[in-house]
């Protein structure tokens, strides 16, 4: 029996809203699992990978929906291995759509940047996971600006600082060989720490962890996130409680598009969570510039509006995708079956 799928975790406003999702959630356990959830999200995955199969995408993105929905907000600790399930586009005429009755724009509709992703990176992808980290109060303050609201959420058992894995991926093409020094330069990603005295962090390196971490094949690492439990910042969670990943603190130096980007995870099974990729589509920053002079202090200018953590602000978040994080107890699993296509070795 499933511990962590259950429609009262999603905050549904009418009775009939959580009858509908109950239905959905019952179709999916009934249609699609067979006993192993990784299976079964790997089956969404083969659909939502294939370009030729652009006529599913739209199904089994719902279902991975319902699934979120359902899941259950519950802290990360220590490293995860992760998986793309579906990228796509943010949709910056929503509202127009709205307007005249659709949910989403003709623009958005084209689904370009799913295409584009599964043509690049859907098979032996560079991505291969995070970890969750445990950071000093003191830290953590400097990193979110000392926010009033995210210092009253601080808690040492469930408060991290992440950083993402990132590998060379086997028998690439020149476009895959290209993403990761790109994001090396661009990004700054530090070489793969092996010992606790790794000089460069912010996270309290734990040798429980990077033991942890052997299971799963990266080589470099960045792109730094603060996590801890939250409401979801997505208008159609209805502020459902999930495990929040924010990219956007000015001090955790983002560059674009992390500047837009909020994660957030619930788990789904043991060992297994679904993540949700949200992005900005308002008020967010493009990047800062630095410039360094000799014998002067350094300067910065925003490009675009610099992110506060303002909750008075609409920026417009939305979904641009689904993610898994899966414990390193389940990588022969996840990795030696080739059961997930950007999993190969």
């Amino acid at each position: 029996m499933n511990h962590y799928l259950n429609a009262v975790n999603f905050p549904s406003v009418t009775e009939e809203e959580k009858q509908a999702l109950i239905r959905l959630l019952d179709a999916i356990l009934t249609n699609d699992f067979k006993g192993e959830m990784l299976d079964m999200l790997a089956s969404y995955q083969k659909v939502l990978v294939d370009n030729q199969r652009r006529e599913e995408w739209n199904g089994a993105y719902e279902k991975l929906m319902t699934l979120f929905k359902c899941g259950k907000s519950m802290p990360v600790d220590g490293p995860m291995i992760g998986i793309s399930l579906f990228i796509r586009d943010s949709d910056y005429f929503k509202e127009v759509a709205k307007k005249h009755g659709y949910n989403r724009s003709m623009l958005a509709h084209i689904k370009w940047m799913a295409a584009l992703w599964n043509a690049a990176y859907a098979y032996r992808g560079f991505w291969v996971g995070k970890t969750f980290e445990p950071l000093r109060r003191e830290v953590f303050a400097v990193k979110c600006g000392n926010n009033p609201e995210m210092m009253a959420r601080y808690h040492p058992a469930s408060t991290r600082i992440g950083r993402n894995f990132f590998r060379e991926p086997y028998q690439a093409s020149f476009l895959q060989r290209l993403g990761l020094p790109v994001l090396t330069q661009f990004w700054a990603l530090q070489e793969r720490p092996l010992d606790a005295n790794a000089l460069g962090f912010d996270s309290q390196l734990l040798a429980t962890n990077l033991a942890k971490e052997k299971a799963i094949p990266y080589v470099k690492t960045g792109g730094i996130f603060l996590a801890l439990p939250g409401k979801s910042v997505a208008g159609e969670m209805n502020g459902k409680e999930v495990y929040q990943l924010n990219y956007r603190w000015h001090e955790l130096h983002p560059v674009f598009p992390m500047t837009c980007l909020i994660e957030e995870l619930v788990q789904v099974d043991e060992g297994i969570y679904l993540g949700q990729l949200v992005m900005a589509t308002h008020h967010y920053s493009l990047g800062t510039l630095r410039l360094h002079l000799s014998g002067r202090p350094s300067q910065e200018w925003e490009v675009g509006e610099a992110y506060t953590g303002n909750m008075q602000i609409d920026y417009g978040y939305q979904n641009i995708g689904f993610f898994l994080m899966i414990a390193p107890a389940l990588a022969k699993q996840a990795f030696t079956q080739e059961i997930f296509a950007d999993l190969q070795l």
